[in-house]
């Protein structure tokens, strides 16, 4: 049965029996708000799902204390999960209280929603916040850790959280603990079935390229290149397919591009690619002022910093002045 069959069935249900066939409802509600694509157009049915799901387990938590937690933190993730227009804080919000509701979990159920509860909540502070997003990481590590045997989707989640962990070591200037963890990460994507590598592919692209920054960091140029280079090519293809899904990671694997180019003498290089990933941050910001307008400043500072880099001082200051100019709006 087509899911959108099953919410307007179990809708229709729900008025009848909400103690019953909520639940169900609820979970159809969450996984089309997983399923349905990420491209603009998709977004507003992403958000109604999820919001109908987390009204829907507030009902029910309230007539049944102690039963619907767990699902009540799934959605809530869910919620936070959507890439809409709403802000950071809201999203952390939803996700320190689902947190709240499964922190104390034992059961696999309650493990997996407080795991993915503690990953959202770093991934929205690592930008700006690295050192609170590290603990938080740490102990998604630790959660999907005790949910052992993990399967493929579990084992993907922790290489996720390992991800995350070596952005904020990075972010915190700790390349070595960076490095390890990203290799870690793309380790168990390596390990991963192919139909569950491609299923996730945002993820281990994301995990690539991490890793690929770090081995820059620590002068390991020509390794940094042989590996981005399948990554640019998926990146590339998926940016035209899905470009606000992809479009982030291609304009920040094309900036670490830039540096192994510069570490490696080739000017030209480094300045197409610098140049090409400001393009991607552009369009996005273009498309999505709230999330990108301020990672627009930081990819122009990136350029600026490329630019000194190879000699071109004056084109520099272009970019750096239109970084400030942006950032003083």
């Amino acid at each position: 049965m087509l899911l959108t069959v099953r919410i307007t069935l179990l809708r229709q249900l729900t008025r009848v029996d909400l103690a019953r066939f909520g639940p169900r409802l609820a979970e159809a509600l969450v996984t089309r708000s997983q399923q349905v694509k990420i491209r603009r157009s998709f977004v507003p049915r992403r958000t109604a799902a999820a919001d109908e799901a987390v009204a829907l387990y507030q009902r029910l938590v309230q007539d049944r204390p102690g039963r619907h937690e767990v699902g009540l933190a799934r959605a809530l993730v869910a919620q936070g999960s959507v890439p809409d227009d709403r802000t950071v804080e809201s999203a952390l919000a939803q996700g320190r209280e689902a947190i709240g509701y499964v922190e104390n979990a034992t059961d696999l159920d309650g493990l997996v929603a407080l795991a993915r509860a503690q990953l959202m909540v770093a991934m929205q502070l690592r930008s700006d916040a690295p050192r609170d997003a590290l603990p938080l990481a740490d102990q998604a590590r630790e959660t999907w850790l005790r949910c052992a045997p993990l399967g493929a989707r579990e084992r993907m989640e922790l290489a996720r959280s390992l991800t995350e962990i070596g952005y904020c070591r990075a972010a915190l200037g700790e390349p070595a603990e960076a490095l390890a963890a990203r290799e870690e990460a793309v380790e168990l994507f390596r390990r991963l079935p192919l139909w569950t590598r491609l299923k996730y592919m945002p993820a281990r692209l994301e995990a690539m390229t991490g890793l690929a920054d770090s081995l820059v960091s620590h002068y390991r140029w020509a390794e940094a290149v042989t590996l981005t280079t399948g990554a640019r090519e998926d990146l590339t293809f998926m940016s035209r397919v899905e470009p606000l899904r992809f479009r982030p990671t291609l304009g920040r694997l094309l900036f670490v591009i830039a540096k192994c180019h510069v570490g490696l003498g080739e000017p030209e290089a480094a300045l197409a690619a610098a140049e090409e990933a400001v393009g991607h941050y552009r369009w996005l910001a273009e498309h999505d002022p709230i999330r990108y307008h301020s990672r627009l400043i930081v990819a122009l500072r990136a350029l600026a910093g490329i630019l000194n880099a190879v000699g071109l001082y004056e084109k520099a200051a272009w970019a750096t002045a239109e970084a400030e100019a942006m950032e003083s709006r």
